[in-house]
Parts: C-alpha cells; sequence; structure tokens
C-alpha cells in the first residue's frame, strides 16, 4: 500500500490540484477512498518541500550574483534587477538612509519610468517606503493613495500618481541592528503579496544589506589603499626631490670651493631645471621681473646684490630649485665684494707709493703689478679723472678695469686709473653713460717708476687747471691746454709761480691793496677775446664798468696789453694763475 501511495504522489506532484482527478488515480491504484485525505495532505507537504527547494535555489543564484558585485553601484542594480524578476513586479527600488537628515532617498531603480519617482526623498516613518526604511521590519499596501494607515506627503503621492504605482512591499534592509535602508518592489495594479514572497523578498534584502555593508567596507578599504599608495608615492617622489636638492646643492657648495662666478652659478642652475637662467648684475635689476620672466634676488641686509633670472614659467619644483641658488648667489657676490674691497685696498696703496716715487720698492712694486697684467716696460694708459662723486666712479669703473687689466686708486680728491688699452674717451664716456660728468687727462707711457710718477703729476695738474679754466672732456698735458698746458707739463712749480708773479705783478698788487679783482676781469675779457658784452654778462657787471676796469689795466701795464705779444704772455700767465688760485681755494677748503 505505502508503494502504491508512493506512485500516486509522484503522479500528483506533476499535476495542478484536482479532487476527481484523485479519486480517480486512488480506484486505479487500489487504494481505500478514505486514503484520499491524506494524499492530499501528502501532497501538499511535498509542494510545500519543493517550493522551499525553489525558493532556496533562488536565494542561493541571487546571493551568488549579488556577492559577484565589485562595487556599491553594481551591487544595489543586481539586488534591484533579482528582485523585480523573482517577484515578477513592475518595478524595484532601493533607498538609501540619510542619518543626520533622518531622511531616505531612492539610490536605485529597475522599471521605474517617471523622473520624479525615481528622485524621491522623504522623512523616515512617512509613506511604505520611509516606515520600511526607519521602522517596519515590513510593510506594503494594495493601494497606495487609498491607504490612511500611514503619513503621506503630498509630493511623494503626486511623484506615484505620475508612475501610476497602486501596490508596494518593502522591506528594511539592515545589518547589525543597522538600518541602510529598505528593498522594495511595486505594480502598476492592485496585489496582495503572500508570505512566502514576503519572506523571499526579506532575505534577498538581507543578502543584499551584507552585500551592500561588504562593498562600502571593499571601497573604504580601496580608497584607504589608494590613499596608501598615493602617499606612498608622494613620499618616493619626496625623497626622490630631497635626493635631487641634495646632489644639486653638492654642485653649488662645489662651486663656492671653486670661487666660480656668478655666471656660472647661472649656467649650473639653467642646466638643473633645465631652462634658461641668467645672472643679473644690480645694475640691471630696474624694471624686474619682466613678463615671461621668474626673478629670484640675492640679498644681504637691505642690499640687493643681483638677481637669477629664468625664462618662462617655472614648476614648484623648478622653483624651489632656483631658489636655492638665492643664497649661494648672496655668498658670491659678498666674496666678490670682499676681494674687491682687498684688492682696491691694494691698489690704493699702489697709486700712492707710485706717486710719491717707488724707489727701492720698486722690485716689490712691479710684482704686484703683474697681478692686474702691467709689466715692467709695457706700454701703459695714466690717467686723472676728477669728478662730483670720486668714489662712486672708481666703483662703476671697476668691472671695466679689471677686464681690461690695471689698477686705480684716489689722489687729493681725483680718481687715478693706471691700465693698458684704456683710453680717456672711453672713460669719458663710459662715466657719461651713467650720468657722471668729468675731466679726465691722459699720458701714455711705458711701465717705470719714474716714468708712472711724472705721468701721475701730469695727468693730476692737467684736471686741476681743466677744473680751474672750467674745461670738461678730455685732455692730454702736453697739448690740449695750450702754452699754460705745455708750462704745467713741463715746469716746476716754483718756476710756473716765478712766471706769474714777474708777468702779473702791477694787477696783483693793486687787487691785494684796493680789494678789486682786476686780475679776473682780465682772464674773462682774453678768455672771451676781448668780447665786453660776453665778458660783462659772465662778471656780472655793466659793460660799461668792464671798459673802465680794462682801461685801468692797461694804466698798470701798458694800453696794448690786449693785443700782440703781450697778450699772449698775460693769457698764459692769467691761465696760470687761474690755476694757482684754484688749488689755493681748494687747500684751503
Amino acid at each position: 500500500m505505502i508503494d502504491s501511495i508512493s506512485r500516486l504522489l509522484h503522479l500528483l506532484g506533476a499535476v495542478p490540484e484536482d479532487a476527481s482527478r484523485i479519486k480517480e488515480l486512488t480506484s486505479t491504484l487500489g487504494l481505500e477512498p478514505s486514503s484520499v485525505a491524506s494524499v492530499n495532505h501528502l501532497r501538499e507537504e511535498m509542494l510545500q518541500a519543493r517550493q522551499q527547494r525553489e525558493a532556496a535555489r533562488i536565494i542561493v543564484e541571487a546571493a551568488t550574483s549579488i556577492n559577484a558585485a565589485v562595487d556599491v553601484d553594481e551591487t544595489l542594480e543586481l539586488v534591484c534587477r533579482r528582485s523585480k524578476l523573482l517577484l515578477g513586479s513592475d518595478m524595484s527600488y532601493i533607498s538609501l538612509n540619510l542619518s543626520p537628515e533622518q531622511e531616505t532617498y531612492i539610490r536605485t531603480t529597475d522599471g521605474v519610468l517617471t523622473p520624479e519617482y525615481r528622485s524621491l526623498r522623504m522623512p523616515l516613518g512617512t509613506g511604505i517606503l520611509g516606515q520600511a526604511a526607519g521602522g517596519s521590519t515590513i510593510a506594503q499596501t494594495e493601494s497606495y493613495l487609498d491607504d490612511d494607515s500611514f503619513p503621506h506627503i503630498e509630493a511623494v503621492d503626486e511623484a506615484v500618481r505620475l508612475e501610476g504605482v497602486r501596490s508596494i512591499l518593502a522591506v528594511t534592509m539592515s545589518v547589525k541592528g543597522e538600518r541602510l535602508g529598505a528593498l522594495l518592489v511595486a505594480e502598476r495594479h492592485g496585489r496582495r503579496y503572500t508570505s512566502r514572497e514576503v519572506d523571499l523578498l526579506s532575505q534577498i534584502a538581507g543578502l543584499a544589506a551584507i552585500a551592500l555593508k561588504r562593498a562600502e567596507l571593499i571601497d573604504e578599504l580601496r580608497a584607504r589603499l589608494v590613499e596608501r599608495d598615493e602617499a606612498r608615492a608622494e613620499a618616493e617622489t619626496r625623497n626622490a626631490f630631497l635626493a635631487r636638492i641634495e646632489g644639486f646643492d653638492q654642485r653649488l657648495f662645489d662651486l663656492l670651493k671653486q670661487e666660480a662666478s656668478p655666471g656660472e652659478l647661472a649656467h649650473a642652475v639653467s642646466e638643473e631645471i633645465e631652462t634658461e637662467v641668467r645672472y643679473l648684475h644690480r645694475s640691471e635689476l630696474s624694471g624686474y621681473p619682466t613678463r615671461g620672466t621668474v626673478t629670484c634676488t640675492a640679498v644681504a641686509g637691505d642690499r640687493i646684490l643681483g638677481a637669477l633670472e629664468a625664462q618662462g614659467e617655472l614648476g614648484h619644483e623648478q622653483r624651489l630649485l632656483l631658489e636655492r641658488g638665492a643664497p649661494v648667489l648672496t655668498a658670491m657676490i659678498l666674496f666678490e665684494e670682499r676681494g674687491a674691497a682687498a684688492s682696491a685696498e691694494e691698489q690704493q696703496s699702489l697709486v700712492l707709493r707710485l706717486g710719491q716715487g717707488a724707489g727701492r720698492d720698486w722690485k716689490q712694486i712691479a710684482g704686484q703689478l703683474q697681478r692686474y697684467w702691467l709689466r715692467e716696460g709695457a706700454k701703459i694708459d695714466v690717467l686723472a679723472v676728477g669728478c662730483g662723486n670720486v668714489h662712486a666712479a672708481r666703483t662703476e669703473l671697476r668691472d671695466l678695469i679689471a677686464r681690461r687689466g690695471g689698477i686705480t686708486g684716489e689722489s687729493d680728491g681725483l680718481l687715478v686709473i693706471i691700465g693698458s688699452n684704456l683710453p680717456g674717451e672711453e672713460v669719458e664716456r663710459f662715466l657719461a653713460a651713467t650720468g657722471t660728468r668729468s675731466r679726465v687727462a691722459e699720458v701714455e707711457t711705458v711701465l717705470t717708476a719714474l716714468s708712472v710718477q711724472q705721468a701721475l703729476q701730469q695727468t693730476q695738474r692737467t684736471v686741476r687747471a681743466m677744473q680751474a679754466l672750467d674745461i670738461t672732456g678730455v685732455a692730454d698735458p702736453r697739448w690740449d691746454l695750450g702754452l699754460a698746458g705745455l708750462t704745467l707739463a713741463h715746469l716746476p712749480a716754483s718756476t710756473a709761480a716765478e712766471l706769474i708773479r714777474h708777468t702779473l705783478a702791477p694787477l696783483i698788487e693793486y687787487d691785494d691793496t684796493h680789494n678789486t679783482s682786476l686780475l679776473n676781469t682780465a682772464w674773462e675779457y682774453l678768455e672771451f677775446d676781448g668780447n665786453v658784452e660776453a665778458a660783462a654778462r659772465t662778471l656780472h657787471i655793466h659793460p660799461n664798468t668792464l671798459r673802465q676796469r680794462v682801461r685801468r689795466i692797461g694804466e698798470l701795464i701798458t694800453p696794448e696789453w690786449a693785443t700782440g705779444r703781450l697778450r699772449t704772455d698775460l693769457h698764459v700767465a692769467l691761465r696760470l694763475w687761474k690755476v694757482r688760485e684754484h688749488e689755493l681755494s681748494r687747500h684751503n677748503d
């Protein structure tokens, strides 16, 4: 009998429930009519078991698919798609909770048509969605708009109306008491979800919650790994750059040890940052930086010593490397200045010793001069320069003279230059370019103790004469000041003084006795070649006053004093007197 019932159950498992069919099969198998109820009961148990196996299979498949997802979006999309297919619903969607705001919003959908529905956002506890997401584990309705068992929101109802939704089943997604959101299926027709369907969706929601948390943890882990990799890459880049800086600093230190020039420093920086870099002298810094350049200055106290100028835009590392050159440039320039100061002091001593006559020290002096490319017996130029600021002029000329070879110094208020291939006209033009008005006297000679001493005396006397006679430009003591120049160049100072006294004695005595200025009147009158109007304007007197003074000079000397040979003698003597007066005035000051 048991065998017959098993055969009957096997046959019934493949056909729908039908009482007449069960009776027919029972009779055919020779079973008692009383066995029909038992058969029906067994058949229901068998069908329930089959449904449970099918549900388990579905859950396993869903779990496999969901766990295979690699990120949050993919996980949510799979959950929606599986839920919609397994329950045969019109649509499915997932909401995620926002804890601080106490709201839930639809994150992912499948089958939803309207943007208003896809973008729903509502407080927890309102509507079917808000109830499942915020409190109730399961919530459902067969007619959403007509259901007054939960709070409604007008905007949500309008979105439901536009989408055409009637029935909704919502279950909570939670992990260890943490409510993440809700999983929902919905229909555009009336539907009452069975307990089996509710259970199936609940199991999927549980899987989804775990998978979602897992995906979030994976995303968090990935983000941390990315942060770790980025930090590691940044550290490696920083270490590589620090190593580069260390190597570059060593190169800069080597340049300092080698006493390299600022130009060589600029070349080294240019190679390191792969951008053209040039050294700017402090005289070139006006108006910098210019467009398209980056300038890094060398500073000592409140002084700007120079700069390194890079062409074009620079990256962060290039700027840092360029800035590494600034303190090195400062050290180089200060070192040059200290060296220049020591050299200037030595040159000053040489100029003074040469002006006084080298004598027994000549051998030592000649050895020192060789360091400045000046060799005994070689052709040289000896120049004296008169200007407003002698020290500033010497500083301006330092680089030019260093390139050509030579020395400079200050002597009795004048700048003295002893060099090679250094014409006076070039010196005068160079100073004029810097805004300095100067008087330059030059003598070409050979480098011996006596010739240099004589040339220094001649050029300095000539500049004094040029200052006294208000002559600017460049002069050769032998020719450019005429007879007065020859006298100054070749006669002793005592002889020149005797010539002045002998020729101008009447005028000197008259001026001393009467406190007049006939000597100066005679000088201006002859300088203007007898032009009364011009001389009177220079003397700031009336022309008639000048004529009276000219007559007085004629009475003291001779009426023909301003003509012929006597005029020449008087003019030379007056020029010498003018120079002597200038010298006396300078010494008295």
